[in-house]
């Protein structure tokens, strides 16, 4: 009996091995299930958090037609469309923009304090201008900077706006280097209207997005938004006549990437356009 009793005892100890040792692989199976598809998820929250904050900012697209208040950039060289640093390049460190992935700028204007220039002077770096027929009288510390736009070309300056009449205010400050070209051409600036903001979005290379928001070059916050990510590619198409899309392709750090398509908002008009509006 004992001898029986000590052979049944090792073959239930050999079951309970092998029982232990099947479960424990298939914890581990169903673990690593698990984490693959809770990364996967993860990676598809983040690429979706991405096309969402770039779709917000396309919306700053619908108040102007103006050509100059977006642009894409690739951080291996991150200029603006004039040739000047682009904000996003003074960043230092693991912050900076990765390169071979796109930056993305917007700046929105507030078309209710829109006007006509009617004067302007120039004296060294300083720059006046006087502006009628708004529908709103700006108050002289609600916006930051400032975008003039002549037959020349706009300009974005920085100052200070004093009111004149009921329908008249006086803008005096100087250009401000940045998304758009800080040369104001003398004598040339018809049309006036103020910046509500503007903001670059880009991934660092670390691979975490990033939102930074600035006045010209001057960077005012640097948010990150998200991580695990490996690059942006973006591209304006157009699609026929004044219609035009954006592609967006967001690469996660792995493989995997994910396609948004947003409409352009509002259709970019030639300067005379602009003007004549």
């Amino acid at each position: 009996m004992r001898g029986f009793s000590l052979l049944e005892c090792l073959c239930s100890l050999a079951i309970v091995a092998l029982l232990t040792a099947s479960i424990t692989q298939l914890v581990h199976r169903s673990s690593s299930i698990l984490g693959a598809t809770s990364d996967a998820l993860d990676e598809r929250l983040t690429m979706t958090k991405t096309g969402l904050v770039l779709s917000a900012a396309l919306a700053a697209l619908d108040r102007t037609h103006l050509a100059g208040v977006v642009s894409i950039t690739n951080g291996s060289n991150p200029t603006t469309p004039h040739g000047s640093p682009h904000p996003a390049s003074g960043l230092s460190g693991n912050t900076r923009p990765r390169t071979q992935s796109a930056i993305f700028s917007v700046i929105e204007v507030e078309p209710r304090y829109r006007g006509r220039v009617i004067r302007s002077s120039f004296s060294g770096n300083s720059i006046s201008l006087e502006t009628c027929g708004a529908t709103e009288q700006p108050s002289s510390t609600m916006f930051r900077s400032h975008i003039a736009v002549g037959l020349s070309g706009a300009c974005q300056l920085t100052g200070q706006i004093e009111r004149r009449s009921a329908t008249c205010f006086t803008l005096s400050g100087q250009a401000t280097p940045g998304l758009i070209s800080s040369h104001c051409p003398p004598h040339s600036l018809l049309e006036y209207m103020p910046v509500l903001r503007e903001l670059s979005i880009f991934i660092d290379r670390t691979g975490e997005l990033r939102l930074i928001s600035h006045v010209g070059s001057r960077i005012l916050e640097n948010q990150p938004i998200a991580r695990g990510l490996r690059s942006l590619d973006i591209a304006l198409l157009e699609v026929g006549g004044h219609n035009s899309l954006y592609r967006i392709d967001v690469h996660a750090t792995s493989t995997r990437s994910h396609r948004f398509i947003f409409a352009a908002g509002l259709t970019r008009d030639t300067l005379w356009n602009e003007i004549l509006l």
